[in-house]
This record gives structure tokens, sequence and C-alpha cells, in this order.
């Protein structure tokens, strides 16, 4: 009994280890493109990702239930961008795909963590894959002080 316990660990660790595949060489992997301020499109050694990054929600620009979503949301997206720019893409660790067929991944842009850069600031919330925030009732009377950044001109 004991024995068919051991295989069922190791096999229910090698399934889990399958499921978070760390790219070994984040050296290989770019930023191709930016979708918003949590969907990116990545290239790993010539295999090109779309990649929901995890760990954070950002405002919508694609289906926005109010306009200080939608205006929130470019803003998310030029810090993503502005955050792209910084530097080489040094880690990436997929954990699976989400119901759109995206890759979720944790990732590194010089050796800092995307999600922690992006939750330090307001446009981005803590996010664990179940409700999304209500993005027009955090917003509501806040536009005025949500930080502009400038256009990136050097990132996707």
């Amino acid at each position: 009994m004991r024995g068919l316990a051991l295989w069922l660990l190791v096999g229910l660790g090698l399934l889990f280890a399958a499921c978070k595949a760390e790219v070994p060489d984040a050296g290989g992997c770019s930023v191709t493109r930016i979708v918003d301020g949590d969907t990116v499109h990545l290239t790993c050694n010539g295999a090109r990702h779309k990649v929901r990054l995890l760990g954070y929600d950002t405002p919508e620009i694609f289906h926005p239930r109010c306009e200080a979503e939608r205006v929130a949301g470019e803003r998310a997206s030029d810090l993503m961008r502005a955050i792209a720019a910084a530097g080489p893409v040094t880690r990436v660790r997929f954990a699976g795909r989400d119901r759109y067929g995206r890759d979720l991944a944790d990732v590194e842009i010089a050796g800092q963590d995307v999600a922690a850069s992006m939750l330090a600031s307001p446009l981005a919330r803590p996010y664990r894959g179940h409700r999304h925030p209500d993005w027009c009732a955090i917003l509501a009377g806040t536009m005025g002080r949500l930080p502009i950044l400038p256009k990136s001109s050097g990132a996707p």
C-alpha cells in the first residue's frame, strides 16, 4: 500500500511539473506585442505565445463597462509597454492555459516581477482567477489621480 501511495505522489508531482514549465533560457524570450495591461505576446526560442500574466488584473480596453475603465485600461497598457521596454525577459514560468486558450505565466523583465511592478501602481489589482474587480466602482472619482505615462516608442 505504501508503494502505491509513493507512486501516486511521484505521478502527481510529474504531472504538476509538466503544468508549470519554466523556460530555462528566458534570454530566448522577447515581448513582441502588448495586448493590454495583463496580456502580452511572447516569442520564446521561436515559439509564439499569447500570455495572460498571472497575479493581477487591469482595467479592460476592449470591452470596458464604463469610459473610466477604458481610459484606465489604456494607461495600464502604457505602463506595461514601459515595463517591457525596461529590459530583456529574464524569466518565464508557464502554468497552463485559460479558457480563452492563452498561456498563463509569471514573467520577469530585467529581473523584476511584472505582476509586482504592475501591482505597485493603482492600475492593477490582485487577481487569482475568480471574479474580476469592478473597475467602474474602483475608478469612480479617481481618474484625475491615475498616472499618465508617455507612450513608449521602444516597446511593442
